[in-house]
């Protein structure tokens, strides 16, 4: 009989601490994309496969309610499309009993325009350029100028 209430008693000390250590798993659990892109986040409960889960906004409602199709919530893969600043946050996994959480942060990033630097760079190109082109003029006329002057100093 004591060994019945000890084997007993081992069983539910596991049970209870393997119960402690349950968590979701979401992947990738930071991602960093360029505003217009497409992202996704995949939530797993290694300890139930079957789990419904479900996916939160930042501020807490659920992304099934939303009226915004760039999001998708399909029982853990959180699909957002044609992102946005102010997509930015943590988004939660939870289970619909919502016991259990997990989060997915978002960071986006707006890649700069080198439209204007670009026309600064070719706008030097181009000055460049013709400083060339007039110090060969210069050149050339200092040059003739000399001639004239030899040939003028030569008949006198």
């Amino acid at each position: 009989m004591i060994h019945l209430r000890t084997l007993f008693v081992t069983l539910l000390v596991i049970s209870l601490a393997s119960a402690e250590d349950a968590e979701l798993k979401v992947s990738p659990p930071e991602a960093a994309e360029q505003a217009g892109k497409t992202t996704t986040f995949e939530c797993t409960d290694p300890e139930n496969e079957a789990a419904k889960l479900m996916w939160l906004f930042p501020n807490q409602t659920s992304i099934k309610d939303s009226m915004d199709s760039r999001f998708e919530d399909n029982n853990g893969t959180l699909s957002i499309s044609d992102i946005r600043k102010g997509d930015e946050g943590e988004y939660i996994c939870t289970t619909s009993s919502r016991d259990l959480n997990a989060t997915g942060t978002l960071i986006i990033y707006v890649m700069p325009s080198y439209f204007t630097e670009a026309m600064i760079v070719m706008g030097i190109n181009i000055v460049l350029v013709l400083i060339f082109i007039g110090c060969g003029i210069h050149q050339f006329i200092q040059g003739r100028k000399m001639k004239t002057n030899l040939k003028k100093h030569d008949t006198t």
